[in-house]
């Protein structure tokens, strides 16, 4: 079977992508998820007129021939209306953030002031709206401020709060399984036996997942039984949005993903990609019918560098897309600092450190590139793409980035 481009196979999976639906959570627990209908401001931010600066709610106009001594009538605190009307000849002492009394057009900061008990000496003139926020000024009622597909930070959670919105809708977070297959696995903080080696590749996998906005449902290991993966498939399937399986792929013997797969009623949509490492990755859709899109089921290489690369080329773009984000966020365009490795016939994904020049970003190969070195894969930030028809990508020329995380 001929293998997909990268670009091709992202698109196969992105056809069968279903967003999944919303949910209101707490502001307090918003953080980090993806709004998932457009805010629309209730409100004017701010609500209403005040000072930017503490000093004297005055009329521009008395302060034309400054200096000017005008009189004090009053006091206007952040967090109280003003209850006083400005007159000319007069002026109010104000706080930063209090509102501005009816019948001033201007704040005078208190540093350009002199004042005693109930008198003022204006030193310099003011223009009508100096150091006034007026309302709405930031934002105006019936606005739309943030997007569906949003992902909220710290501002966007400030932003929410200021439009009182306390229950934002956010998407609900794609459920994630993995499986992970082999005889020889076996889960940190066990004693080694002769031929046994750690799982890496689910505690990875799991943090690759939660960083991309998924929930790890369930994290299952099997050894190289068919029957057993079989029913370890199958229950990994429950609930589950997108299924990753570790390992078993290729065509031997002891390989039973994809025949579990099959036997659980799995479509195929594609098998193998042409991507170095990680292109044995498998497609599968599971448990489709006409009311319910089904899982998205990949089957991943068990060697960790491929395992971790194919997760992130594939994985992370269904996830993004079951959250209704998009993936282009993270992808741009650099310079390759040294020279980059490439395979004829696969678009060859070099595990890069990258640093930002004058020109733009710059990328390094961050070491062995061995589809086993998970040191390769240490504090990587980027992705450097060498197209499938180059074997060497010369130092100085541009290449396709596309940032982790």
């Amino acid at each position: 079977m001929a293998r997909l481009s990268i670009q091709d196979a992202r698109n196969a999976v992105l056809e069968h992508i279903a967003r999944v639906e919303a949910e209101e959570v707490a502001l307090d627990d918003a953080f980090g998820r993806v709004l998932a209908a457009d805010a629309v401001a209730p409100n004017d931010v701010p609500p209403f007129a005040c000072s930017a600066m503490d000093g004297f709610a005055l009329l521009a106009a008395d302060t034309e021939s400054a200096p000017v001594r005008l009189k004090i009538v009053g006091e206007a605190r952040a967090g109280h209306g003003a209850g006083i009307r400005v007159e000319p000849g007069t002026a109010v002492r104000i706080s930063t953030g209090a509102p501005v009394p009816d019948g001033a057009d201007a704040i005078v900061r208190q540093e350009l002031t002199e004042s005693g008990d109930d008198e003022l000496l204006v030193s310099e003139a003011v223009a009508v709206g100096n150091d006034v926020r007026y309302a709405g000024e930031d934002i105006a009622r019936g606005e739309t401020t943030l997007l569906a597909g949003t992902l909220l930070g710290s501002p966007e959670i400030g932003h929410l709060a200021s439009l009182n919105i306390a229950e934002p809708p956010v998407v609900r977070r794609p459920r994630v399984a993995l499986v992970s297959t082999g005889d020889e696995l076996v889960a940190p903080g066990r004693d080694l036996k002769p031929g046994e080696i750690r799982d890496a590749n689910g505690p990875a996998l799991t943090a690759a997942a939660r960083a991309a906005g998924a929930e790890v449902i369930t994290s299952l290991q099997v050894g190289d039984d068919r029957e057993s993966t079989v029913t370890t498939i199958e229950q990994a399937l429950r609930g589950a949005d997108v299924l990753c399986t570790v390992g078993g792929v290729s065509v031997g013997p002891h390989d039973h993903v994809r025949p579990a797969l099959e036997r659980l009623g799995a479509r195929e949509i594609f098998a193998r990609v042409s991507l170095k490492p990680g292109g044995q990755v498998c497609f599968y859709v599971a448990g489709e019918t006409e009311s319910d899109p089904g899982t998205l089921a990949f089957a991943l290489p068990g060697n960790p560098a491929s395992a971790l690369m194919a997760f992130h080329v594939l994985v992370v773009p269904a996830i993004y897309a079951l959250l209704g984000r998009s993936h282009t966020l993270h992808t741009t365009r650099g310079v390759a600092e040294t020279d980059l490795p490439g395979a004829i016939g696969r678009t060859t994904v070099v595990r890069c450190s990258a640093e930002m020049h004058e020109d733009g970003w710059h990328v390094t190969p961050n070491g062995d590139q061995g589809s086993h070195i998970l040191t390769s894969l240490l504090g990587l930030p980027a992705l450097a793409l060498v197209p499938e028809d180059r074997e060497l990508l010369p130092a100085g020329e541009p290449v396709d980035i596309e940032f982790v995380g």
